[in-house]
């Protein structure tokens, strides 16, 4: 999923707006992680696997780390209310997930998100980081990044 950003330009200068909106590195990184996280968990359910609780409690400071970049990117977004933000965002996500996920069998989804249930039963921390820094790495021109 794209993420879109209405862009303000005036005389070769971005806006405040578009400054606040833009993601720094580790924002895209964090983004990414809490995408296969929620990923994970529609699948898992879907699928009947214990995959998400496993990986969540596997990496759960991690996870929590994670969050806590996006709630900061949420912050320097909209100021207030940060975390309700990220609450709308994950609720969002998940449910686009969950209707997209619906619209084939179960027996169709499992057998493709089989390599997604086989990684939240293995990644540890390490893995999993990389796995997202890779990930983060292949979707970064989707994203409008901060210039500093």
């Amino acid at each position: 999923m794209k993420v879109g950003v209405i862009a303000v330009i005036f005389a070769g200068s971005v806006s405040v707006a578009q400054a606040a909106s833009c993601y720094r590195a580790e924002e895209i990184e964090a983004d990414q992680a809490v995408r296969f996280q929620t990923q994970l968990m529609v699948v898992s359910d879907s699928c009947r696997s214990q995959s998400y609780t496993e990986f969540t409690h596997r990496n759960a400071s991690t996870l929590a780390a994670y969050q806590q970049k996006m709630i900061g990117y949420f912050r320097r977004v909209s100021g207030r209310g940060a975390d309700t933000a990220f609450d709308r965002f994950i609720t969002s996500l998940a449910n686009q997930m969950a209707l997209s996920a619906g619209k084939e069998t179960v027996s169709a989804l499992c057998t493709r998100s089989a390599d997604l249930l086989t990684k939240g039963q293995t990644f540890g921390k390490d893995d999993f980081v990389h796995y997202v820094t890779q990930q983060a790495a292949a979707a970064k021109g989707t994203y409008p990044t901060c210039k500093n």
